[in-house]
């Protein structure tokens, strides 16, 4: 069990670094472009040209401002990145754990996961927008003030913590704490 844990904090961990890449590039470019329009009143745009093929994308003032801490592209990367928690948590160790604990998968019933599941479903169903159903969440309440889905750089970090203890817990877990559930006829 210890690898099959190990292996899912790092992937976790992998997933954490890309994101603090993303949000980090997103921050340095808005801070260039306001660097340089300091001296240089009358940019219009910001431009990223791919060297390779010279295609070229440009961003308007009004788009790089949505870099900022809760603007647009920060909440589409810190919700991408949180999905991807999920997506792997249900698509590959959920399986994994109780393999290991010899239970179906549908027996290993976690609040912390199954708050994360509403929380994508805001994400991925809802346009990085709360769905009513985040009023059930029983763990990661900090994500939710009532209306609003909160997706800064400080909630994916305190998401990636509080996953990463989530991820220590099974190994201290045995099958007791997973019965399996009644069969049905």
């Amino acid at each position: 069990m210890i690898d099959i844990l190990n292996n899912f904090d790092n992937e976790i961990t992998d997933i954490y670094k890309a994101y603090r890449m993303s949000h980090f590039s997103l921050y340095l470019m808005e801070n260039k472009f306001y660097e340089y329009k300091e001296f240089n009143p009358q940019i219009a745009n910001f431009l990223i040209q791919e060297s390779d093929t010279g295609e070229e994308i440009r961003f308007t003032e009004e788009e790089v401002n949505k870099n900022s801490e809760n603007g647009l592209y920060q909440r589409i990367i810190a919700g991408n990145t949180i999905a991807m928690f999920y997506n792997l948590w249900e698509d590959k160790y959920r399986k994994l754990i109780a393999d290991e604990l010899k239970v179906e998968k549908g027996d290993i019933l976690v609040d912390f996961f199954g708050d994360l599941r509403l929380i994508r479903a805001s994400i991925t169903h809802n346009n990085y927008n709360a769905i009513s159903d985040l009023k059930k969440l029983k763990v990661i309440t900090f994500m939710y003030d009532g209306c609003l889905l909160k997706l800064t750089s400080f909630e994916v970090e305190k998401l990636y913590n509080e996953l990463r203890i989530q991820i220590r817990k099974f190994d201290k877990l045995g099958l007791e704490s997973f019965p399996p559930r009644p069969k049905s006829h």
